[in-house]
């Protein structure tokens, strides 16, 4: 087992030693030009990733805005509906109950008059 171990590592270290070989000869440019195209491509890729990343918060601003005015409008019908609600709920109590005031967000919350519901009845037989 050990010899078969020993053997792997020497096929390891000789095929790199021929990997290394074969990629110096065979290399397009020196590592000098080489280094420098990598720069040069990695801030390309930089300024790339900048304007993409503008792009992005200006899209996301934009969704910002349209979800903001949804919400907006979505109260809005919302204390509509509310309010012909509670015009409807006063309608229906008649002239013995108070109409049930809206509330303000800046007022601090006012009792309520509600009609009570009928009690359910029991069959005690």
């Amino acid at each position: 087992m050990a010899a078969e171990s020993g053997d792997m590592f020497k096929g390891f270290v000789f095929g790199s030693l021929v990997g290394i070989a074969v990629g110096v000869l065979f290399a397009p440019k020196s590592g000098r030009d080489m280094r420098e195209n990598l720069m040069g491509d990695s801030d390309e890729l930089l300024g790339k990733a900048k304007e993409e990343l503008d792009k992005i918060k200006d899209e996301l601003g934009d969704l910002k805005e349209k979800i903001t005015e949804t919400l907006d409008r979505s109260k809005k019908v919302f204390d509509e509906a509310t309010s012909e609600e509670r015009d409807f709920e006063a309608e229906i109590a008649g002239d013995d109950a108070e109409p049930i005031e809206a509330e303000s967000k800046e007022e601090a919350p006012k009792k309520r008059t509600r009609r009570k519901k009928a009690e359910p009845k029991t069959d005690e037989a």
